[in-house]
């Protein structure tokens, strides 16, 4: 073995007494503590996302993962506000809303007592901490509600959104309509025209019926004549009334479909889980503090007396080696 090593040894061998008594302190101080400090309880719920984007921005959205949506919801601060004035969580952490620097505490302690996280399963577990377990389970029952508040709000204002740029749309679409029959009109009351393949059809058989029998009829050549000049106008009019009225009740139905999606009474998200009530803490855990505080002690007590031994080495030769001469 190298000597270094057999050094290090025979130091901690030297001081064991020394090093198992400090650790052995700590620890009990660390069992102590834990008896100080105020318990948390912890209340779980798990939920799935559902309904989380209306069908009319499911296109947008296709990529977005439902799950991450929904931890974004979650985890701002709007919910977190909801929650405090539900819950009374001001008073109950003991903050004091004047203080400028009230919403970075709050927001601290939010993100030390409540953790939000997706599961493997696609699922997002909600976990909140507090000293009271009824409080636990009361501010995680009030996330769910908050978040399902939050996100109807969101999708209404969506919503509110889509019917007035689509009333804007239906609105243009049936004025254009509108101008386009009007002209439709004007071409049947003053010149004839309703069905042109119907009237060109008839029309040719009754002329070619004449022709035959050597005569002549002034009423078919103003027809033929008619066709003629305004017959390319009705069939543009035409496709362009189909069109339109195509494109008038295909925004309709999205509108319909629309309205009746947020006639029902919907919420968004599924609790696979509801919000446990505790009645054991969470923490401390006498057990996982006891044992890495004497680990720590154990490690930081044995390099003190390593690095303290060298230090006394080191500064017992430099007072034993010889002066210098010149």
């Amino acid at each position: 073995m190298d000597k270094p090593n057999v050094e290090i040894l025979r130091v901690l061998y030297f001081n064991r007494k020394r090093i198992l008594l400090v650790t052995l302190v700590a620890s009990v101080l660390a069992l102590c503590t834990t008896y100080i400090l105020k318990p948390k309880y912890r209340s779980l719920a798990y939920v799935y996302p559902a309904n989380m984007v209306p069908y009319f921005m499911e296109q947008e959205y296709k990529a977005v993962s439902h799950t991450e949506l929904l931890l974004q919801f979650c985890n701002s601060y709007d919910v977190r506000k909801k929650v405090m004035k539900e819950c009374n969580l001001a008073n109950h952490y003991e903050l004091d809303t004047l203080d400028p620097k009230f919403q970075t505490y709050f927001n601290y302690i939010c993100e030390e007592n409540i953790k939000v996280s997706q599961t493997r399963y696609e699922s997002v577990e909600l976990n909140v901490l507090d000293t009271d377990p009824d409080t636990a389970q009361k501010v995680a029952f009030a996330i769910i509600d908050a978040v399902n508040k939050l996100i109807l709000k969101e999708h209404l204002e969506k919503f509110n959104e889509l019917i007035n740029v689509n009333k804007a749309y239906l609105s243009a679409k049936a004025k254009a309509i509108d101008s386009l029959t009007q002209r439709l009109y004007f071409l049947s009351k003053n010149y004839g025209l309703v069905d042109l393949q119907s009237q060109i059809k008839e029309a040719s058989r009754n002329y070619y019926r004449l022709m035959a029998e050597g005569k002549e009829n002034v009423k078919i050549n103003a027809v033929f004549k008619n066709i003629q000049e305004y017959g390319p106008e009705l069939v543009t009019l035409t496709n362009c009334i189909q069109q339109q009225a195509k494109a008038y009740a295909e925004v309709e139905t999205d509108v319909g479909r629309a309205v009746r999606d947020f006639n029902r009474n919907v919420t968004y998200m599924v609790v696979a889980s509801k919000p446990t009530k505790p009645d054991i803490k969470y923490w401390p855990k006498r057990g996982i503090v006891v044992t890495i505080t004497g680990i720590a002690t154990l490690v930081l007590a044995c390099l003190y007396f390593i690095y303290v031994t060298r230090l006394k080495i080191l500064l017992q030769s430099i007072r034993e080696a010889p002066p210098l001469t010149h």
